[in-house]
């Protein structure tokens, strides 16, 4: 473990003896010490404590005006308890009961008078190393608190300009007395939040989107003030395009960077009676501007995806409802021509016109699909329940797919029985089986068995459908449910979007659905629905917003 720089560490020596000041200073210069404040009024010494915050205090016992137990008293008021600012205390007074007092009012340490300068050396060294961990370990803790607090603001919205005020707000006055949060858009640095302290707290401007004004671009400043001046590829106007004429004393600016190109500036000041930000702050402000810049680019491509979905469900809107005039035609003709056929029409005339009729009923179906995913990602479809019974509805389900079942060479088996009534949407629920059985015919082997049952467990009422298909790999079962996946072994590919409304329509019901499956054994998929759930028939319950 390396050791720590002692040496730049401020130490305040209080002793009404002139001569004995003289000694220490010698003594601590010999040993590396520069930082030295010395007084031989008590009471000047608390004022020095308060305007420099030394790192140790090596005080006197017995002085005029004030003793060292008072000042010592003075001192344990101003530390915080989470602070460590040892005192060493050097007196002529040799008895138990001054060092037990002293001790006692919050010194860490005890000399007596006359001292070895090789024993006050080594006690200041041993006292400044715990003080040096001790700061350590309480700016690593601040620093990590900062970090998560800052990761949970980040995170917890997608308005980039909402994140960025709280950022800024967060930062001041724990890292900065000024911050100022800039994003580049549209190739222009614009002013999205800042925050300063305030006569009544911190204030917060930000910049409404509509409203932003593009900054002077000042060239990149890194770290400026301190004791090497002012440090800039530019000259001073770098500074005033970051804070205005009120630069800073030192100042810190750190672009967000995501794969190294810039997406803004994370830009930090401090006041004169402030210390200069140093490297361990310049670390710090590194890591809030990469969490910063990695929010920023997440907050973007959520909103060019939603931008992107939406125009998808437009088109799918719009191409649907263009379809389902024309289709409407076809389906309403081929049923004409079917009840109309001469007497002397051929078979082959008849089974044309019924491939007809079903290919534009299963493009009905599918533009009625394509419908159904606009308005959930709208939010615009919504429920209208009612009491149910469901084993009526399963009956009614079974009655309406076995045709299906059987024109595909396959037995649908159904336990339908006294099931319970629950509140519930009968159309979109027939709707949610009639997929789940679609599915499971689609991938069933002809002269098998396609299973719907019902059952009770833990306060919910299941469904379930169940075939002898070749089942699902498990790498893609947590994709089942997304709308437009299909199955890799899928030979009847429609859009993917039935399983993806069911499970829009079950979550909107109040349930779930899942699926259990292995290769060449086949697959169940499950649907749970609270039996606790009632609902007013009044009001429609809209659907949440539909995958993505």
């Amino acid at each position: 473990m390396n050791e720590p720089d002692l040496t730049a560490c401020t130490l305040l020596l209080v002793d009404d003896e002139e001569a004995n000041l003289d000694l220490l200073e010698r003594i601590l210069r010999r040993d590396g010490h520069h930082d030295l404040l010395r007084t031989a009024d008590p009471v000047e010494a608390v004022e020095l404590f308060d305007r420099h915050a030394p790192d140790l205090v090596l005080l006197d016992l017995h002085m005029p005006r004030r003793d060292g137990f008072a000042v010592l008293a003075d001192l344990r008021a101003r530390i915080a308890p989470d602070d460590f600012i040892p005192v060493l205390v050097l007196t002529a007074d040799a008895t138990f009961d001054a060092r037990q007092r002293a001790l006692g009012e919050g010194a860490q340490d005890f000399i007596t008078k006359p001292f070895h300068n090789a024993e006050v050396q080594l006690r200041v060294r041993n006292l400044l190393r715990g003080r040096v961990l001790h700061r350590q370990q309480r700016r690593a803790r601040r620093d990590a608190e900062l970090l998560a607090e800052a990761g949970r603001i980040l995170h917890a919205s997608f308005d980039t300009a909402t994140a960025a005020a709280q950022l800024a707000r967060l930062v001041v006055p724990r890292l900065a007395d000024r911050c100022v949060v800039d994003l580049l858009e549209d190739d222009r640095r614009m002013r999205v939040a800042s925050a300063r302290p305030g006569a009544e707290g911190v204030v917060l401007e930000m910049a409404p989107e509509d409203c932003r004004v593009p900054m002077e671009d000042g060239e990149r400043v890194r770290r400026m003030g301190g004791a090497d001046g002012w440090i800039s590829n530019d000259d001073v106007r770098g500074l005033e395009a970051w804070f205005g004429a009120d630069a800073p004393a030192s100042a810190l600016v750190v672009p967000l960077a995501v794969s190294g190109a810039p997406v803004g500036w994370l830009a930090l000041g401090r006041g004169a009676d402030g210390r200069a930000f140093d490297a361990e702050d310049e670390a710090l402000a590194a890591e809030l501007a990469h969490r910063a810049a990695l929010a920023v680019e997440n907050a973007r491509l959520y909103h060019a995806s939603r931008a992107a979905l939406e125009g998808r469900d437009q088109v799918l809107a719009i191409v649907a409802h263009d379809l389902r005039g024309p289709l409407t035609a076809i389906l309403f003709d081929a049923e004409m021509l079917r009840s109309d056929l001469p007497p002397g029409m051929g078979e082959y005339e008849a089974r044309s016109l019924e491939r007809v009729q079903q290919a534009a009923e299963r493009m009905d179906g599918l533009i009625q699909d394509l419908l159904d995913v606009s308005r959930l990602s709208r939010s615009a479809l919504a429920l209208d329940r009612s009491p149910q019974d469901m084993g009526v509805l399963l009956a009614e389900a079974a009655g309406l797919l076995e045709p299906l079942a059987a024109g595909a060479g396959l037995t649908l088996y159904v336990d339908a029985g006294d099931a319970p009534v629950l509140v519930a949407d009968p159309t979109r629920m027939l709707q949610v089986i009639s997929n789940l059985v679609g599915n499971a015919v689609k991938f069933s082997p002809s002269a098998g068995v396609v299973t719907l049952a019902w059952g009770m467990e833990a306060g919910e009422f299941r469904v379930s459908v169940a075939d002898q298909g070749a089942g699902i790999p498990a790498a893609q079962l947590q994709h089942i449910f997304g709308a437009f996946w299909q199955a890799r072994h899928a030979d009847r590919r429609g859009l993917g979007l039935g399983l993806a409304i069911a499970r829009e329509i079950v979550e909107a019901h109040g349930g779930r659905i899942w699926v259990e499956s292995e290769e060449d054994r086949g697959s169940v998929f499950h649907v749970a629905l609270p039996l606790s759930e009632t609902v007013s028939e009044a009001d429609p319950i809209p659907l949440p917003l539909a995958v993505a």
